[in-house]
Order: structure tokens, then C-alpha cells, then sequence
């Protein structure tokens, strides 16, 4: 009798045991063939075959709707950026509520960049000239949802202009893809495109084949506008894009880091093992793509935007970085 409970003792803890490692979770990247989607599959290649257990499905989605997703449940991670995060944990715009249920895996991973692209036989020379003059152009960019078409509007606003003013000025907007975005490009459907990728961007680099491109810089006063919403500026060093016309030129812009998000209800034994998974396999994080490449350990508990998972803060703790 001694011996069949025992059995039954054992049983049972293998069961527990690998019913908590055995886990399947749904991660909302980006929009497919931009660098969420793909970096996000990267990451979860490692963490398939590192976390013991752990199966990360990674599927599309967009900087605005992501963190709602998480808070509500509906997929266990997500990619976010520390300027939605903070307006969601918040409940600001575009969010009608606080996001509470939010906390995060890792930040300070993949910085993304914002790239205003033209025709290099554009006339237009620079960002005021076009927006704050009202040249008009037909521009392509993201869907509602996404953080791109947030910024968007928030440049429209410096402007002092939104999209209904531009219409009326000769402006004609497409929303797609990436991809999309790249075709109607080359296909010069459009005159201009307004994106935000980790670099080197794959869509970016796609749409310099076959038409000549000139990347803009953001002037002072835009970029000293957008640091209210936690966007901060930097360099698209020269040489990121061969192709484009401007290629031997730095050209300033804004930008932000990811961060991997999650819901305070993920067990902390699974964001322990995701971050740990992570970090302890560097170096085919960083070969994922090459956004990756000077992505340290110490970055992961900074740029946030949203507190960390307890079981993230505790692997953190135990390597000495908090």
C-alpha cells in the first residue's frame, strides 16, 4: 500500500512538473515582413529550444494595440514601446482606460527608427517644407493601430495640421504593410513613405531596388516635439542603406527602443525562464538580426515604460543588474 501511494505521490509531481514547464504563448509582433515580426520569431526560436518546455507562437499586430491586448489576456506577450506602454499603463491617448495588468519581460531591445523617405527626385527638401507648407505628396504608411500612424498624427500636430487639412491640400494617403508599403513605392504609387523599423530595415531596403530614395531628417523643433511622448532622437548612421541616395550622409530622426511585454497573471516561474532563456543564449539573440548586436544584459530593466514582471525582476536580481 506504502509503495502504490508513493507511486501516486510521484505520478503526480511528475505531472505538475512538466504541466508547468509543457506551456504554448502567443506573442503580437508587428506587421508581417517588418522587424517585430521577424525579430519576434527569432526570439521565439530561442526560447522554443532553451526554456524547457516553453512554445512561443509569434503572430501580427501593431505598437498601439498590443499593449491591449496583453492587459486583456488575449496574448500572453507582445512587443511594446516605452511611449505606448507608459500612455496605456496610463490610460492617455489613444487609450480610454488604464492598463494595469501590463508589466514587462525585457526593455531596451531593438531600437526602431523612424524613416520619412521620397522619391530622390523629389524637389522637397526638407520636413517643414513639406508639412509646413503644405506640399503635397501621396504618402504611405501603417494602418490605425499601429505606432507609427500615432506619431504620425502627433507630427501632423506640430504642424498644426491633421489628415483632413492635408487632403484638402492635395495630400492622398495609402495604409498597408511593410511590404505593401515597399511596392507602392517602387511602383510610384506613392511619393513618399513614413515607417518605423529596426535597422537595417528589410521593407526600406526593398523599396531602394529599382527607385532611388532619399531619407529626411527630423528638424530640432519636430524632435524636441515629439520628446514629450518619451520619443527620443538619433542617427540613421551612413552606409545603413547603400541604395539610397543620400547613403554617405548620418540622417537625424526619432526613435525608441522594445520592449517584450506580458500580463501580471504570466506565472513568475514563466517570466523567470523566459528571461533567463533570453539572456543566457546572447549570442543567437544577437544574431537574430542586427539590431541586436549591442544589446547587453544590463539594457534589459531600462526603457520600459511599465514596471517589470516579478519573475523577469527576479532573474535580474540574481545576475546583479538590480
Amino acid at each position: 500500500m506504502k509503495k502504490i501511494i508513493l507511486l501516486a505521490v510521484l505520478f503526480l509531481g511528475v505531472f505538475t512538473v512538466s504541466a508547468v514547464q509543457a506551456q504554448t504563448l502567443t506573442w503580437t509582433a508587428g506587421n508581417v515582413g517588418g522587424g517585430w515580426y521577424t525579430i519576434g520569431g527569432g526570439i521565439a526560436n530561442i526560447i522554443n529550444e532553451k526554456s524547457g518546455g516553453i512554445t512561443v507562437k509569434v503572430i501580427p499586430g501593431g505598437g498601439v494595440q498590443n499593449p491591449s491586448l496583453v492587459d486583456k489576456g488575449d496574448c500572453e506577450l507582445g512587443w511594446g514601446l516605452p511611449f505606448m506602454n507608459a500612455a496605456a499603463w496610463n490610460g492617455e491617448d489613444p487609450y480610454s482606460r488604464k492598463h494595469e495588468n501590463l508589466r514587462a519581460i525585457a526593455g531596451g531591445m531593438s531600437l526602431n527608427y523612424f524613416h520619412f523617405f521620397i522619391g530622390a527626385d523629389s524637389p522637397y527638401k526638407t520636413m517643414d517644407e513639406i508639412f509646413g507648407q503644405k506640399k503635397a505628396l501621396r504618402i504611405a504608411l501603417s494602418t490605425t493601430g499601429t505606432s507609427e500612424e500615432w506619431v504620425f498624427r502627433k507630427v501632423m500636430a506640430h504642424y498644426k495640421t491633421d489628415y483632413k487639412t492635408l487632403e484638402a491640400a492635395g495630400f492622398k494617403f495609402f495604409r498597408g504593410s511593410y511590404a505593401e508599403q515597399a511596392s507602392q513605392f517602387k511602383d510610384r504609387n506613392v511619393d513618399a513613405v513614413f515607417t518605423f523599423l529596426a535597422l537595417p530595415a528589410a521593407a526600406v531596403t526593398e523599396a531602394s531596388v529599382g527607385r532611388s530614395l532619399k531619407i529626411m531628417s527630423f528638424p530640432p523643433a519636430l524632435l524636441k516635439s515629439l520628446e514629450k511622448y518619451g520619443i527620443e532622437g538619433g542617427v540613421i548612421k551612413h552606409g545603413t542603406y547603400p541604395k539610397a541616395a543620400n547613403a554617405n550622409e548620418d540622417v537625424t530622426t526619432a526613435t525608441a527602443g522594445s520592449v517584450i511585454i506580458t500580463n501580471k497573471s504570466l506565472p513568475d516561474e514563466t517570466a523567470y525562464r523566459l528571461a533567463k532563456s533570453i539572456h543566457e543564449n546572447l549570442d543567437m539573440f544577437r544574431k537574430v538580426h542586427g539590431s541586436l548586436v549591442s544589446y547587453e544584459l544590463k539594457h534589459a530593466i531600462t526603457g520600459t515604460g511599465i514596471p517589470l514582471h516579478p519573475g523577469a525582476a527576479k532573474y535580474y536580481r540574481e545576475k546583479g543588474i538590480m
